[in-house]
């Protein structure tokens, strides 16, 4: 998704489209030239933006797949190269309070 318009700054964000993923990455990028009139080039008038940025996304480690989306650097990455995921700290256990003996007073 994009917010502003070319020629000047655009704001993209990505979300990694891999099932369960939070990764996200904002970032802006000068985009010089207008893009193409729409009554002549509808697709080249929607996807100038996002073309000019698919050389920096790539370079930050993201990968497009037609037909899925954008994966983030850690998805992109084949399972058996990845590093083993953290395992989730243990919590303590909850105590259950003593009932009084005597019952209610």
């Amino acid at each position: 998704m994009t917010e502003g318009e070319a020629p000047g700054p655009v704001r993209f964000y990505l979300a990694c489209d891999d099932i369960g993923c939070p990764a996200r990455a904002v970032f802006d990028l000068v985009i010089h030239e207008p893009p193409p009139p729409i009554e002549d080039d509808l697709f080249g008038h929607i996807l100038h933006s996002s073309a000019r940025a698919a050389p920096y996304i790539e370079k930050q480690g993201w990968t497009f797949t037609q037909g899925i989306g954008y994966w983030c650097p850690t998805c992109s990455t084949p399972r058996a190269q990845r590093p083993a995921p953290s395992k989730p700290a243990r919590r303590p256990a909850a105590r259950r309070q003593r009932r009084d003996s005597k019952g209610p007073q």
